[in-house]
């Protein structure tokens, strides 16, 4: 039987531009994926409303994997049946949640994080709409989306090595990480991954063609690492000055262009393989 082949892609940076949030330049390779019926399958840090938002602009109603991990959104009849028992409704959606603690959670924690550490972090929650809006370049409906976060905490305070090395420490105890995407840090369940995800949707893939299943993904920051690693095919993409993130990831492709560009590369060099 012949293999279905997905591509998961993280979206500010990669699929979208790092300044703009645009995906104009890469929507010839969103359309040829189309056309070939290769799932595109978002894995970002965003939250479902803005993944959701984004799949409709794009002409797309595929699954995506939201806040690094901490669930996946299946369109409702997508999958006959979903291997996961913490599931709810959402929005024409069945949302699977693989993080445990919610927003109210995370904010006391990341509250008795900063006493205890004496350091400042502010999170999305925190910040005033003219705040969000100066540091993210979001506003309206844009920003609502952005702030309706259901399992992960991002932070607008800035970090210093040391500072993250003790605000590690402390959310260790509380089983959260840190996660550095390409503007901000995030707080999550350190249960959760990309990869993990990932690995998890491309087995609901398997489970529904019986076909085996090849994954490809494509990124820029640390925080794609973990998906990157559990590719069949991994491409980095440039990020806005010009370089790529350090990753020492096996067969890591490291894809000349920057964010939308470099994924628009990759869709080329996967298509190629694939034809070869």
């Amino acid at each position: 039987m012949k293999p279905t082949l997905i591509l998961f892609t993280d979206l500010d940076g990669t699929l979208l531009d790092h300044h703009t949030y645009s995906a104009a330049q890469a929507l010839p390779a969103v359309r040829q994926l189309t056309e070939k019926g290769i799932p595109l399958v978002f894995c970002s840090s965003k939250t479902p409303a803005e993944q959701a938002h984004l799949q409709k602009e794009l002409g797309l109603l595929e699954p995506f994997i939201f806040e690094n991990g901490s669930g996946a959104a299946i369109p409702e009849g997508y999958f006959d049946t979903i291997d996961f028992s913490r599931t709810e409704p959402w929005e024409g959606y069945i949302l699977v949640r693989f993080a445990w603690k919610g927003p109210a959670e995370l904010r006391e924690i990341l509250a008795s994080t900063a006493r205890n550490t004496g350091i400042e972090l502010r999170s999305f929650a925190d910040a005033t709409d003219d705040e969000l809006g100066a540091a993210t370049g979001l506003s309206g409906e844009d920003l609502l989306r952005a702030r309706d976060r259901r399992a992960t905490a991002t932070l607008l305070s800035p970090l210093a090595p040391a500072q993250v090395a003790a605000v590690e420490k402390e959310l260790d105890n509380h089983g959260l990480s840190l996660s550095r995407g390409g503007r901000f840090f995030t707080v999550q369940d350190a249960g959760v991954s990309k990869g993990r995800a990932m690995q998890w949707l491309a087995a609901q893939f398997q489970n529904r063609s019986g076909a085996p299943v090849i994954t490809a993904a494509t990124g820029d920051s640390p925080n794609d690492a973990p998906m990157l690693e559990k590719a069949d095919h991994a491409f980095l993409v440039q990020r806005p000055d010009g370089s790529w993130t350090e990753l020492a990831i096996p067969g890591l492709k490291k894809v000349a262009g920057i964010g939308p560009a470099g994924f628009s590369a990759a869709v080329q060099i996967l298509l190629n393989e694939k034809s070869g």
